[in-house]
């Protein structure tokens, strides 16, 4: 809590790591981080308690993306 989101991303070595990362936070970190991953900006989303994100890193043409694999919230769990 209270960290940046570039500090986040440092620590899980993203997109880097040849290991499997998973990130465990509240609000408001955890949705800057995922609107820097897949929009490319840092803005406040909203990712509500208990939800799960799966994101990965996808190499294209036009250079490395971000692919979402899957958003699951505590109600479809």
């Amino acid at each position: 809590t209270g960290v940046e989101p570039e500090s986040i991303l440092a620590a899980a070595k993203w997109p880097d790591s040849r290991e499997t990362v998973l990130v465990v936070g509240h609000q408001p970190t955890l949705g800057r981080v995922a609107a820097l991953l897949v929009a490319g900006q840092d803005a406040e989303w909203w990712i509500p308690k208990g939800a799960i994100w799966w994101l990965s890193k996808r190499e294209k043409s036009s250079g490395p993306g971000v692919v979402v694999r899957a958003v699951m919230e505590p109600d479809l769990m």
